[in-house]
């Protein structure tokens, strides 16, 4: 029997509605049913440019700090529970998902069973692939040296992995809720696959961050300080007196650079040489964040 197969996204009101439209017809093919989480601000102009999506109205929006009305990741996880308890199976034999408005599927009957076979028990990374533009995503050929993205633009487990995710600062859109979801699951002891065949197209353009950058990445280092936190204790040998001693370590030196970091002068804004230091253990963090992911990921590729 196949898995039911369920994902979700934040669909962007009067913006590329073409592409996105493009994007949940190839969700669909793949064989998901879809819905969108918006505010409720939103949903008259989404549901006049997508009549045939379920949208689900989020409790609340990231809008005081990302400045515009995303949702909370951790509304979406509901709104999937939600969907899934409606399909007669167990979250069990249920695959679940996220996926950014306009990534493109390429996905054959197959090779979703594929998927969906790895994600159970497991969470899927999906890293995009770019493309030019329109023209070159209709057209695209897999050549075998494609280059695929640092981060991710999808992720996919079987349904009692929600559990695994509590509520967080994170938001569709915004930064680092792509390093927190692998990271949370790593330390709850799951398996991560990452998938490297070209499935999942992106038509390439510009990505801007401003100074809320700073706000997901202290809440990227309190997610993981605290998901650590949780075991402390749990294990006794010299492996697990160790650990309790680099986390207090870590623990310790990110308060002190956040400290610093968020030092202000006279006049109340923060000084720019304590923002560069905070910038530096935030680089310096990310880095040891994706390789910590991608080392432990394996790898999977789909058949033809």
């Amino acid at each position: 029997m196949t898995a039911p197969l369920f994902i979700a996204t934040s669909l962007a009101p009067g913006r590329d509605v073409a592409a996105q439209r493009a994007a949940v017809t190839s969700w669909r093919a793949a064989g998901f049913k879809m819905l969108s989480v918006n505010a409720a601000a939103e949903l008259p102009q989404l549901t006049r440019d997508h009549p045939d999506v379920t949208f689900v109205t989020a409790a609340k929006t990231g809008e005081r700090v990302a400045r515009k009305p995303v949702p909370y990741i951790h509304d979406l996880l509901k709104a999937l529970r939600a969907d899934a308890a409606t399909s007669g199976a167990g979250l069990t034999d249920c695959i679940v998902g996220i996926v950014n408005d306009d990534i493109h599927f390429r996905l054959s009957p197959a090779q979703m069973a594929e998927i969906a076979a790895a994600a159970q028990g497991s969470l899927v990374l999906g890293a995009r692939v770019d493309v030019a533009d329109a023209t070159a995503l209709g057209g695209f050929r897999a050549a075998g040296d494609e280059t695929y993205s640092t981060g991710y633009d999808f992720f996919l487990m079987s349904g009692d992995l929600l559990d695994d995710f509590g509520d967080t600062p994170f938001c569709v859109g915004m930064p680092f809720w792509d390093y927190w979801m692998p990271l949370v699951a790593l330390l709850k002891g799951r398996p991560l696959k990452a998938l490297r065949s070209p499935v999942a197209l992106h038509i390439a353009h510009e990505t801007r961050w401003d100074d809320t950058i700073y706000v997901y990445f202290h809440a990227l280092m309190t997610a993981v300080l605290e998901a650590c936190e949780a075991s402390r204790g749990q294990d006794t040998s010299a492996y697990g007196r160790q650990f309790d001693l680099m986390l207090d370590a870590l623990g310790h030196l990110y308060k002190d650079a956040f400290a610093r970091g968020t030092k202000t002068g006279a006049d109340g804004n923060v000084l720019p040489d304590a923002v560069e230091g905070l910038a530096a253990f935030y680089d310096r963090f990310q880095e040891v964040a994706v390789h910590h992911i991608k080392s432990r990921a394996v790898n999977f590729t789909l058949s033809a």
